[in-house]
């Protein structure tokens, strides 16, 4: 009898749970499981809402809204979604609140740590703060959608998506809930077919703002719909914003806020009371803004955000913050209200900035229709642009862009005349700000009453034509689409700091730091130039190296400039044992001091650099200052003259400064620039310096090497690399400018320029043999052998020699994921047995 009474209330108590309209459910409880240590590095975040039982109502497919029916699974990849459709044919879309990063990375990662942290940095997630923002956008006129979320009850109707989304906290929110829009690329596409066609910049503002106040960062070009409003012979676009998974999103732990770095992910910025980087937090989406924000003066701008400020009230705010479900409003009501009051005083400032720093260069872009450009500059040094649509008869008719540029906030103006039949004038006899115009199909005419400075202008080399004062006119015409081809302005600079940390038998541990500083240029994809600094220090040798790297882009027609400057001081040293194939290593003593010279280097080279498919040409002037330190020499080999062997042995002390010309050519058709297993490379460079004081002499060289790579069995497993490199110099060189063997660049198993000559030839075979793939919890990646032998000699003037050197060796490397190398070899030669440590495969 309890048997049967057991089961009735089991069965009543199932019905009754269904019958509810509402159930307690625990979302994903793991993320609270963590430990202290681990909260420090990924932060406490939105654990707490996970885990915690909360009340949220259900969701019975067959049953809400009138009975809906999955048709196909969504595109989202983070989340489950599905696509559902009501009894009158409005699509509804289902997409789980649980995210499932871990798909976005590499397989081989999936398993491991990395899998795990960014699944762990989705507790940064509010969970629930998607309902919020319907209240906040009807307060502020930004079009939106009503979401609701809940528990989905087992139905027979998910059919194939049961085991999908039974028993899952889900969002689900109707797909187009303002009817009929186009997604970005058709509404971009629209807009530059027709002239009729335009689009409400001030709703997209309205819409910005909300972002910056809730700390909804993620505004891709897909998590907006534009709804097309037919207003007179055309459209205008409204925009849609949707898919509010970040609003309130976290950024706490030591790992998360590292990553906000402008090289990596700076526009994930954490719910505080004042965004860090409004520019880098509107990453997103930022093709689109500058187009549509480019219609918007100051003035407007400010009245825009000062009026949604004012709309924002804290009855509002009080109002949305209720949408969230117990227990988490209670948890966060009060601090997410003082926050949301300190953004909402903050923004007005925090939105200026973002207008300067997207105004700095202003994309103004006509459409494929005929039309005509006027510029010209007005009071105070500004520049006015309009544009007015030209009929097919040819007569200019109605108004459809007018804006005044300030010199103070616009540097550059972008005018992209696009396909059609127009007609440009230009008059600017005071305004500074820099013009670039880009025309591309159709007929085009350019007449320029007046310019205070040099116009670019950008065209087909057909169909084209210039009237009035062309002086300040740079013309670029090819009709190459590359040459007219619109790409939006980037104006974020991306900045870089890294440790430099390295090991070797000569310089022991070497430390130091880079930067790098990356700046977009005009159409130049994906970087316009780099600037990268770095020094290294020597712990064993005192010794200080600085260097710049500066690269330019395309910056003269197609070739790249390139600015580099070397500094080797003031406490630089080398080893140098003399010139010659046979010369002593005399062990005893403090030999390694006897064996290092104290100089200081210095050498700038500026070059230009083509590339051609696989080829790259370098060439350039050159210029090379060398100074002794006779202090820090006294004892040592460099400070006698008579076993040196070297053309300057008697000057050595002695200042030299060269000026010459370097040219280098590279040839690379690896399959792999990391791990490579098929191809070959090659590399050449030659160098000719000239004496400009008594005590240089001229010299020229070639140094060449070339490597080739084999694999010897159909699983790519057993590589055999080999490469035969060597130089040849002319003249009587400086002993630093020899042609040196030695250590890890071309002789393993001897010191660092152990052996100098006039000339050299080396070869170096390598066998690399892959033991596994693995998959590690914290680092995946490829393990493998190395075997190696080297060879190499040099020759001097007068010496008799046969020796060639040998060294031989192995070890072993790490690939991890196969994006660097770590290797670390021993190598023996007569000479001694010496470990290396490297970064990277020598060739």
């Amino acid at each position: 009898m309890l048997k049967y009474t057991l089961l009735l209330t089991l069965l009543l108590l199932s019905t009754f749970g269904y019958a509810q309209d509402s159930i307690s459910v625990r979302i994903y409880p793991k993320y609270d499981s963590v430990g202290k240590f681990h909260r420090f590095m990924f932060g406490e975040n939105y654990r707490k809402e996970y885990a915690m039982d909360t009340k949220v109502p259900i969701i019975k497919i067959s049953e809400i809204k009138g009975g809906l029916t999955p048709t196909q699974r969504g595109g989202g990849n983070q989340s489950h979604s599905l696509r559902l459709v009501d009894r009158s044919g409005k699509e509804w879309v289902l997409r789980s609140v649980e995210k499932y990063p871990e798909i976005l990375l590499p397989e081989v990662f999936r398993k491991t740590f990395a899998g795990a942290a960014i699944k762990d940095n989705m507790s940064a997630q509010n969970p629930f703060a998607a309902l919020i923002v319907p209240i906040v956008a009807d307060a502020v006129k930004v079009p939106h959608s009503d979401p609701m979320i809940g528990w989905v009850l087992p139905d027979a109707k998910l059919g194939q998506f049961s085991e999908m989304f039974e028993n899952t906290l889900c969002l689900l929110e109707e797909r187009e809930p303002v009817g009929d829009t186009d997604n970005s690329e058709k509404m971009l596409r629209k807009l530059n077919e027709n002239s009729d066609n335009s689009y409400d910049g001030i709703t997209l503002l309205r819409a910005k703002a909300m972002d910056a106040l809730l700390g909804d960062w993620d505004r891709h070009e897909d998590q907006w719909r534009w709804k097309p409003e037919k207003r007179g012979d055309g459209i205008t676009y409204i925009p849609i914003p949707r898919d509010r998974d970040q609003v309130f999103y976290l950024t706490e732990g030591i790992i998360p806020r590292s990553a906000q770095v402008s090289w990596l992910l700076p526009m994930i910025q954490g719910y505080d009371r004042k965004l860090k980087n409004i520019n880098w937090f509107f990453w997103e989406g930022r093709a689109i803004y500058s187009r549509w924000f480019s219609q918007i003066s100051e003035d407007e701008w400010t009245r825009t955000v000062n009026a949604f400020c004012d709309a924002v009230t804290d009855d509002v705010l009080e109002k949305a913050l209720r949408k969230l479900p117990e227990p988490g409003y209670t948890l966060r009501h009060d601090h997410l209200l003082k926050e949301l009051k300190a953004r909402r005083a903050a923004l007005p400032k925090m939105m200026n900035t973002y207008y300067h720093f997207i105004n700095r260069i202003v994309d103004i872009q006509a459409t494929n229709k005929n039309e005509l450009i006027t510029i010209s500059d007005t009071a105070g040094q500004q520049l006015t642009v309009t544009i007015r649509k030209i009929s097919k008869e040819g007569n200019v008719k109605d108004l459809l862009f007018k804006r005044t540029f300030n010199p103070e906030v616009t540097k550059e103006l972008r005018v992209y005349v696009r396909d059609g039949n127009d007609s440009l004038i230009l008059n600017n006899s005071t305004s500074k700000i820099k013009l670039r115009i880009i025309g591309a199909e159709g007929v085009k005419k350019y007449h320029i009453e007046n310019s205070n400075r040099t116009v670019r202008l950008y065209s087909k080399e057909e169909a084209v034509s210039f009237t009035g004062n062309t002086s300040k006119l740079h013309k670029i015409l090819d009709n190459d689409t590359s040459n007219t081809h619109f790409v939006a302005t980037d104006l974020y600079k991306r900045k870089m700091t890294l440790l430099n940390a390295g090991y070797n038998i000569d310089d022991k541990l070497l430390l130091g730091l880079s930067y790098t500083i990356t700046q977009p240029g005009f159409r130049n994809v994906p970087i316009g130039s780099t600037h990268s600094f770095s020094f290294l220090h020597s712990f064993a040798t005192t010794g200080f190296r600085f260097s710049y790297k500066g690269e330019f882009y395309k910056a003269i027609g197609n070739a790249d400039l390139i600015l580099q400057a070397n500094a080797m001081a003031p406490e630089n040293s080398q080893n140098f044992f003399g010139l010659g194939n046979e010369t002593t290593f005399n062990k005893s003593g403090d030999y390694i001091r006897y064996y290092r010279a104290r100089f200081s280097l210095y050498q700038l080279d500026p070059a230009l650099r083509w590339h051609m498919d696989k080829s790259t040409l370098t060439a350039g002037p050159s210029i090379q200052y060398y100074r002794y330190n006779r202090s820090e020499n006294d004892g040592r080999l460099i400070n006698n003259m008579m076993e040196l062997h070297s053309p300057d042995s008697a000057t050595v002390a002695r200042d030299k400064t060269f000026a010459g010309i370097t040219i280098n050519y590279s040839y690379n058709n690896r399959n792999n620039d990391i791990l490579p297993s098929s191809g070959t490379y090659l590399d050449v460079k030659f160098s000719a310096y000239k004496g400009l004081n008594t005590f240089s002499n001229t010299i020229g060289q070639l140094n060449a090497s070339y490597s080739i790579y084999k694999n010897l069995n159909k699983k790519r497993t057993i590589i055999l690399s080999d490469r035969i490199g060597g130089g040849v110099t002319v003249g009587k060189q400086a002993f630093y400018q020899s042609q040196f063997l030695g250590g890890q660049g071309n002789l393993l198993g001897y010191r660092e320029f152990r052996f100098g000559g006039q000339h050299s030839l080396y070869n170096n075979l390598e066998a690399r043999v892959k033991i596994a793939d693995f998959i590690s919890y914290v680092l995946p990646g490829q393990f493998g052998l190395i075997g190696l032998y080297d060879i190499g000699r040099v020759w001097i003037k007068n010496e008799q020699s046969d020796k060639w050197h040998q060294g031989y060796g192995g070890g072993i490397y790490f690939a991890p994921a196969s994006l660097t190398v770590f290797r670390v070899v021993v190598a023996n030669s007569e000479e001694g047995t010496y470990p290396y440590i490297a970064m990277k495969f020598r060739y």
